[in-house]
């Protein structure tokens, strides 16, 4: 199984983006009934939520260099435009703008010896005002610290202006990983974050009146809505705890019932010896479906796929350790991960 690249890639400012979508699965490409590989398609965005005017980033990388007869695209799902492709290299981008309020489906597609792989990002440009302030005039800035350390916490702080009763929404994400928020518009007007590991961390706010309605359509939010610009911060190692590869004696495992009934779970347990702090990624494949991943490395080593089709599932888990940097090249990269030899799950009915 090949090991997964993630590509170099940094705004210094992202300001843009889409709807809290990120996303990265993995494409079998079958050579022969014994010699299968994987093939991940990372897509990435800018940022959680655009508003119409501004624009929007995607980008689409595989974790090796295309090959003959390969193609990576990004497409317009909605109204099937290629809105650019590659032949070579490892990553492909493009950047789009909404002016109406509406939703749209865009899809990266990796295409080897006529076999598509898509995966979707869905665009939720919201309101009619290009700016970062509301229609009201009120906006809001982040205040946030410049650099950080891997597992210590550090609070970013809104100031808002021209608001009577501002309500806050913070959002944040690592590079090229999935958005979190802070939940509900709350009273809060600040947010503690706690990274936990290296590499460049995107941070913003959206604040709104308390009194402003909860049930109002795509275009009304941005008048209700005002965002701050987005925060970069600079996730670096512990002078006591510096980043460290793993060795050569490094390995992860997985245990896991071999045969499971429909409608039953599939528990996966990972063990990893040799890497300190491991953080865990899970990937599934079913029958029906590509890759899926359990979502960002995480220290639980467990991790459940419900069993919703027989025949039979492939499974396998990646292990890192706590520290180690995400922004490292793909040479860096196989010093600081290792990945489970890829096994099955056998569903019956």
């Amino acid at each position: 199984m090949m090991m997964k690249t993630r590509p170099l890639w940094f705004s210094a400012v992202a300001t843009f983006g889409l709807a809290a979508l990120t996303a990265a699965i993995p494409h079998r490409t079958l050579a022969t009934a014994k010699a299968a590989t994987t093939r991940p398609v990372a897509l990435f965005a800018t940022t959680p939520q655009a508003r119409t005017g501004q624009s929007v980033t995607l980008m689409a990388a595989t974790n090796t260099p295309l090959s003959t007869g390969e193609s990576l695209a990004i497409m317009n799902a909605t109204t099937g435009q290629i809105l650019n492709q590659v032949t070579s290299g490892t990553t492909v981008s493009t950047t789009i703008i909404h002016h109406y309020p509406q939703t749209d489906k865009f899809v990266a597609v990796l295409t080897k010896d006529s076999r598509p792989l898509a995966v979707s990002w869905v665009a939720r440009p919201i309101g009619n005002n290009a700016g970062y302030q509301n229609a009201a005039g009120q906006s809001v800035a982040l205040v946030a610290p410049t650099t950080a350390i891997s597992g210590i916490n550090f609070t970013v702080t809104a100031e808002p202006t021209g608001f009577k009763e501002p309500v806050y929404q913070f959002w944040w994400a690592m590079q090229g990983g999935q958005w979190h928020s802070s939940g509900p518009f709350s009273f809060a007007n600040s947010y503690t974050i706690n990274p936990l590991r290296n590499g460049f961390l995107s941070v913003l706010v959206y604040a709104r009146e308390f009194s402003a309605p909860h049930n109002e359509n795509a275009d009304q939010q941005a008048i209700y809505e005002a965002k701050s610009d987005t925060s970069v911060v600079d996730i670096g190692d512990n002078a006591e705890n510096p980043g460290s590869p793993i060795n050569a004696n490094s390995f992860v495992s997985l245990s896991f019932t071999n045969e499971v009934a429909v409608g039953n779970n599939m528990t996966l347990t990972a063990s990893a010896t040799g890497i300190t702090n491991p953080l865990y990624q899970f990937w599934f494949e079913s029958p029906t479906n590509g890759w899926q991943s359990s979502g960002e490395y995480k220290a639980t080593n467990t991790f459940v796929i419900p069993a919703t089709v027989p025949g039979p599932w492939h499974v396998v888990v990646y292990a890192r350790p706590l520290n180690a940097p995400s922004n490292e090249t793909s040479t860096q990269r196989i010093s600081l991960e290792v990945a489970s030899p890829e096994s099955t799950i056998t569903v019956h009915n």
